[in-house]
């Protein structure tokens, strides 16, 4: 029972004053500090107090620095809105219970500890200024509870009228269930990767942090940092649940930094699993996982999947040991994304694996720097795998070491323009089956453009397929392949100029001309053509040896300057004719087929 101040209780003949240990609204107005229990809001007796809480508030009105007091015990609030002008501390033991449909909108000023303040089935929402970050041990998250995922989204979900919410995880957390970032900029922001630890434990398949929006349109400006997510489980267990670390739906402009996903394994797992679309800049992460990184299919486009992203400094390490570092999904359209910083990609059968079946257009622009692929345990594979289904254009891979367990080296299939800079590669047998060869170098002609600068091949097979080399150096030892600057093209496929010297135009061809064929040159009248000079040599069976120093002048007039007996300027049975035209041809009129080495420099 209340008493106010000064009441007087007759008690036989004595007249006692009775003082009340609650301060009247006169002395705690004069203290700044207006208490809602002096207005009748009544801690744990299961009544609505939204009205004695409507009232301590009228009380404070037109003080700025006016500070609304609760005490200890559970509050029953249904729609209420605390003002700008008046500012909320919930100390340890206060509950402010939010009843079903209702919402309890905070524009003042408001402090809380890492403790419970919040339960009920309604809503708590953040006006503009109320709070720099939102914890969510405000409404239940703790190390004590078993899933604190609810209590996260309910957190990422309590400023739904501003513009951004910044998320404070501080703490150990135990989670079961998924935590959906379903509005743009929200910011998920750790204490580190290691201090913020948060113990993942679904009883089904499920994902730990999805950003995407359930209307399934763009989600934008988000981002999760200084975070660390651990899977629950023995380490061995390889049919624990499978579950996604942090998957990133439909996106525009998300940053996931310093972030450590440990012991992620079972059912191929995967750490970080990004479905698009744009300017996803992932930095400093550690990865341990069935599979690390996978790159998949953006849901909500049939064409461009990932584009202008960045992957900067990773440590990947896959649990699967024939599984991969990053994984790019078959009908991923890849337009603008850099691996760059410093990687290192231990363990796994791939560093990089993309086998497409799917997409139906172009990819462009991969970039892979600066990564050292290492401790592979099985056979096989390769630091970097690309078959395109398509074609893959502007391919550069820089600066990339490998030293696996029989890992191979690079392959690439349908690429064009591809740069392979400063790459070594060194085989270690590891496991590997005895007498088995990996490989170093595995392209052919459905590539093109390939270009070898610095590449060093410290054993391994070299394999080009029908690719012929436009150009190229060795540095010795020459056994050990080593390639300064190397460029490959496909066979027939038109060449023109190679080098240019001082302006000078140089083309070459070596090969089987066969008996009765013509080889074009890239001279004559057609090119308009000024001057040049070609050097012929061939060879068959038979002694059938044929040699010869041309000039072609302007309006491609062929002139024989020297030659042996079998070579003319002419078209004539017997013999090798370089003849004029359009295009100046070589024919082969020996009657056999015949080895040939053709040079030209031309202006």
């Amino acid at each position: 029972m209340k008493f106010l101040l000064g009441t007087a209780l007759a008690l036989g003949t004595t007249v006692v004053a009775v003082i009340s240990d609650v301060k009247s609204p006169q002395t705690a107005a004069s203290s700044g500090v207006t208490s809602v229990a002096d207005y009748g809001a009544i801690p744990n007796d299961g009544q609505d107090d939204t009205a004695a809480i409507r009232r301590a508030l009228a009380a404070s009105a037109g003080s700025p620095q006016r500070t609304l007091s609760f005490p200890g015990g559970r509050f029953h609030v249904s729609s209420l809105t605390l003002r700008r002008d008046v500012s909320v501390h919930l100390p340890n033991g206060t509950l402010l219970e939010v009843a079903e449909n209702a919402v309890l909108q905070i524009n003042s000023p408001f402090r809380a500890g890492l403790y419970q303040v919040f339960s009920g089935p309604g809503d708590v929402h953040f006006g503009a200024g109320s709070v720099g970050e939102v914890y969510p041990q405000w409404w239940g998250a703790s190390a004590a509870n078993s899933d604190s995922s609810p209590a996260i989204n309910r957190a990422i979900n309590s400023a739904p009228d501003l513009p951004g919410i910044n998320i404070r995880l501080s703490g150990v957390f135990q989670c079961q269930s998924r935590i959906h970032v379903n509005r743009h900029r929200v910011k998920l922001v750790g204490d580190g990767m290691y201090a913020t630890q948060l113990t993942f434990n679904p009883a089904t398949p499920e994902t730990l942090f999805e950003f995407s929006h359930a209307d399934k349109s763009v989600l934008a400006q988000c981002a999760i940092r200084d975070i660390g997510l651990v899977g629950a489980g023995q380490y061995e267990d390889r049919n624990r649940v499978q579950k996604v670390g942090i998957k990133i739906v439909d996106a525009d402009i998300l940053e996931v930094r310093n972030i450590a996903i440990h012991n992620w394994g079972g059912n191929q797992s995967i750490g970080l699993q990004v479905q698009g679309r744009e300017l996803v800049f992932v930095e400093n992460i550690t990865v341990l996982a069935d599979l690390p990184i996978l790159i998949d299919k953006n849901p909500g486009l049939d064409w461009i999947s990932i584009d202008h992203s960045t992957f900067r400094n990773t440590y990947l390490l896959p649990m699967d040991p024939h599984g991969a570092s990053v994984q790019i999904a078959s009908g991923v359209a890849l337009h603008n994304v850099v691996f760059d910083g410093t990687n290192a990609w231990v363990g796994g059968k791939y560093g990089l694996y993309w086998e497409d079946t799917a997409t139906q257009g172009v990819s462009m622009n991969l970039s892979v720097k600066n990564v050292r692929m290492e401790n592979g345990t099985a056979h096989g594979g390769a630091m970097i795998h690309i078959a395109h289904n398509y074609n893959l254009m502007n391919l550069v891979l820089e600066n990339i070491y490998g030293c696996g367990g029989g890992v191979g080296g690079i392959f690439l299939r349908k690429c064009t323009s591809a740069t392979l800079q400063n790459i070594f590669y060194t085989p270690v047998q590891g496991n590997a089956p005895e007498g088995y060869i990996p490989t170093a170098l595995d392209i052919d002609e459905s590539s093109t453009n390939v270009v070898l600068i610095n590449a060093f091949w410290n054993g391994g097979l070299i394999k080009t397929g029908k690719l012929i080399k436009t150009f190229g150096t060795n540095s010795n030892p020459y056994r050990y392949n080593n390639r300064l600057i190397e460029t490959y093209d496909r066979p027939d496929n038109g060449q023109g100029e190679g080098l240019v010297l001082y302006g000078t135009k140089t083309w070459c061809y070596n090969g089987v001309l066969a008996d009765g064929a013509n080889l074009a040159l890239p001279v004559g009248a057609h090119a308009k053509t000024k001057v040049a000079t070609v050097t012929v040599a061939a060879s068959g069976p038979g002694q059938t040896n044929a040699a010869a120093q041309f000039m072609i002048g302007g309006e491609s007039e062929v002139l024989q300057v020297s030659g042996t007996e079998l070579t003319s300027n002419t078209p004539a049975e017997g013999r090798l004719c370089l003849v004029p035209g359009p295009q100046v041809q070589l024919q082969n009129r020996l009657g056999t087929d015949v080895d040939v080495v053709v040079t030209l420099f031309w202006r």
